[in-house]
């Protein structure tokens, strides 16, 4: 049997049927902007569309923000709205199905934890890159929530040595739906990713490579500190974004030249892995479905 997955961004849900590593009939629609009875609607029309092509396990929901117990929505991050929600709750007025809700970082590292670049790994992280940032944490072999069910929310992380207000944060500074749309303002073309790194292959504009350099610098400076904090085997980076090889090796590069600083840092610091996301984009999808077939995201 098939497991939905879906998952909910500041920008697109995106949703699939998902069976372990084989994801098939996906979908991508626009957030609704500001109305958590259209969000509902949608999800809703959404599995039942699905339940007419498959026969269906459960349901597995991605979101931003803290999933407490009850799988009750806090902060919402990029969708504010669904601060205070319980999903699970909301929907199984509507639908039968066993309904699983978690953040959509920690589903993506459970998704490459179990199936991805970091399977065999005992300490690790998935940063995501979409509309925010998320990090999850795979530490000693489970997932780290915490104790406030926060470990790994990057996006309040700052990143100046003086605070500025929200532009200081790292979900600010490090959206890769913003860094596509400063790029497209620049090279002139449409806010589609994957256009706008094929016009920077053909148009080679230095004020676009300069602001790329700077993101990947700032992507490196995040895998540094966590590096700092956490000792990690590996870190891979997921979202659409992670798609880019130039993305992954630039930002590689800039973690090295963070490391050789000085000798201490260099002696200090250890070399790991930073690398895509096996399943880049799809690595919410098939984390969230992981999830919720066996519950597998604890404490």
């Amino acid at each position: 049997m098939w497991t939905i997955g879906i998952d909910i961004g500041g920008t697109f849900i995106k949703s699939a049927l998902v069976k372990d590593t084989l994801v098939k009939e996906k979908r991508a629609v626009a957030t609704p902007k500001a109305d958590q009875q259209a969000l509902l609607q949608l999800l809703v029309e959404l599995i039942q569309d699905y339940q007419k092509l498959e026969s269906i396990q459960a349901v597995g929901i991605a979101v931003p923000g803290t999933v407490k117990e009850a799988s009750t929505v806090f902060h919402g991050g990029a969708v504010a709205y669904l601060n205070g929600v319980n999903l699970k709750q909301k929907l199984q007025e509507y639908i039968s199905l066993d309904i699983f809700v978690e953040n959509d970082a920690k589903a993506a590292v459970l998704g490459e934890a179990s199936f991805g670049n970091l399977q065999s790994v005992s300490d690790g992280a998935a940063v995501i890159l979409g509309t925010g940032v998320g990090v999850g944490l795979w530490l000693e072999g489970k997932v780290r929530k915490g104790p406030h069910f926060q470990a790994g929310e990057a996006s309040f992380l700052i990143h100046d040595q003086q605070f500025r207000g929200a532009e200081s944060f790292v979900g600010v500074n490090l959206s890769a739906v913003l860094l596509v749309k400063k790029l497209a303002t620049i090279l002139k073309c449409p806010e589609e990713g994957a256009q706008v790194f094929e016009q920077m292959q053909t148009d080679r504009n230095e004020a676009a490579e300069q602001a790329l350099a700077s993101y990947c610098q700032q992507v490196a400076l995040l895998c540094f500190n966590l590096q700092c904090l956490l000792d990690l085997e590996k870190i891979v980076l997921g979202g659409g974004i992670s798609q880019q090889a130039t993305v992954i090796e630039r930002t590689r590069q800039s973690y090295e030249t963070l490391r050789s600083v000085s000798p201490i840092t260099r002696q200090t610091i250890p070399h790991i892995t930073i690398e895509a996301a096996k399943y880049q984009s799809d690595a919410n999808l098939i984390g969230i479905a992981k999830g919720a077939k066996k519950d597998e995201i604890s404490n």
